[in-house]
């Protein structure tokens, strides 16, 4: 890079940074970023996700599930169903609820930014340059999607948080010079990680069969499995904690019949009714199944399923957009057999970061808050350009594909104009088209390293 260019960056990124932190959050009672999206363009949804999370503690102390949102006493305006671990009711939404709702709402927006900015701290206290610090601080802290996830209330920082965890944790275990400092480090990130999505959003449960089979990582990711286990448990079985139960024998009953589960217990098919099954708290795993094959095409989906099936004008085959997770699930009993130890522990970062973007390709409702955990793609991006890593002369593009995601969706040009097909294509394209295109390019750098590297079928991990 050029040295003068390289200053200005320098001297400059702060402020930049700083500016549109300010001015993210002033946006947020001023509304200057409205425009950007039709939601708030057009309806009041500001807190929309986020009225569900104190609401959860508060049924808890009523003796009501926490699942059921818009039982009881209202609280805020409206409401989107709550759907977190239920642990998250307990030792967070609590925190939050003896607020008044909008108090507390700007409260909990604090609470995110803190966590944002934790995430880039812990991102950019690992890099070795000036300018790759600042540049990952900015990367972190700017986009149109953490805006989003702001004004809805989404409870989606500790999900970012706990994939820097885990990518810094990969980052350290893949460091060719490994001393007992760093490992001790990586595996704490590595729990922390786990067990923060676990109890939030368990969006980490696909990286599992890798996590388990490397040799660094099989510890941490075993106590942090036992751990979610044993409260997930405690949240099924202790009658205070799991106030409306549906008792052993349905659960198993559920387990055993997945067509059930989609028929009966899919929020948006129900027309946003409850029935007794999704009042227990197994309600935050099963909901899994019961959207499985669902497809919302609503302009608010940004998912890749929505995306493509908008251009197609009819539903493709749910199985074809299950392919990434098949994808990226084979790879994952393949490269723990690779004899290079800084190589397989590349490759095994490379991977997690696809495992992550395999939600917006093959789950089916994906709304534009969520494309705010490319954050930490993009920080461990950039401590990957200051590394020898194989694929160090494409970590640029990398960077600014994944960026691209991170600016306004095109829905402010079409203000004013008729939904149609095109309209459609164009709101979701940065967003979707984006993270299609990183994930074909990492696929395609870790299998064309797999097939250059020598394997070692007697030893695993």
């Amino acid at each position: 890079m050029n040295n003068k260019i390289r200053n200005i960056l320098i001297q400059y990124l702060p402020i930049v940074t700083i500016v549109w932190c300010i001015f993210m959050l002033l946006s947020l009672k001023t509304g200057w970023l409205n425009i950007f999206f039709f939601d708030s363009d057009n309806l009041h949804v500001q807190g929309i996700d986020y009225f569900a999370l104190p609401k959860s503690f508060l049924n808890l102390k009523e003796g009501r599930s926490m699942f059921d949102t818009w039982g009881g006493t209202p609280y805020g305006p409206y409401a989107t169903w709550y759907l977190a671990h239920p642990a998250f009711g307990l030792f967070v939404c609590s925190w939050f609820a003896f607020f008044t709702p909008w108090t507390s709402y700007w409260l909990f927006v604090v609470f995110s930014f803190l966590l944002m900015v934790l995430s880039a701290w812990l991102m950019a206290k690992e890099a070795t340059t000036i300018l790759s610090k600042r540049l990952i601080w900015f990367l972190m802290l700017f986009g149109f999607p953490i805006f989003w996830m702001f004004y809805v209330g989404n409870m989606h920082a500790p999900l970012i948080l706990a994939l820097t965890f885990i990518f810094l944790a990969l980052h350290l275990f893949s460091q060719s010079i490994n001393n007992q400092h760093n490992e001790k480090l990586a595996n704490k990130y590595l729990m922390a990680g786990l067990l923060i999505s676990f109890f939030s959003k368990p969006i980490v449960l696909l990286m599992l069969p890798l996590l388990l089979l490397l040799k660094k990582t099989r510890k941490a990711t075993f106590i942090s499995l036992i751990i979610y286990g044993i409260v997930s448990l405690l949240f099924i079985v202790v009658p205070f904690l799991n106030p409306e139960p549906i008792g052993f024998k349905n659960i198993i009953y559920l387990l055993s019949n997945p067509d059930f589960v989609k028929q009966h217990m899919n929020i948006y098919q129900n027309q946003f009714v409850l029935n007794a099954y999704m009042k227990d708290n197994s309600i935050h795993w099963f909901n899994l199944i019961a959207q499985s094959d669902y497809r919302l095409m609503h302009i608010d989906v940004f998912s890749f399923p929505v995306f493509f099936d908008t251009l197609l004008g009819y539903s493709l085959n749910a199985g074809w957009y299950k392919l990434p997770i098949y994808i990226t699930l084979l790879l994952s009993f393949v490269i723990p057999f690779i004899k290079d130890n800084a190589i397989k522990y590349q490759l095994a970062l490379l991977l997690l970061i696809s495992i992550s973007l395999t939600f917006f390709l093959s789950y089916n409702t994906v709304w534009e808050y969520q494309y705010a955990s490319l954050a930490p793609v993009l920080g461990i991006f950039v401590l990957q350009y200051n590394r020898m890593v194989f694929y160090r002369r494409w970590v640029p593009l990398l960077l600014i594909i994944c960026f691209i995601s991170s600016l306004p969706n095109f829905y402010f040009l079409l203000r004013g104009k008729e939904s149609s097909t095109i309209s459609l294509f164009l709101m979701r394209f940065n967003h979707v088209v984006p993270v299609f295109v990183l994930f074909s390019i990492l696929i395609f750098l870790i299998v064309k390293k797999v097939i250059a590297t020598n394997f070692n079928y007697s030893k695993i991990g």
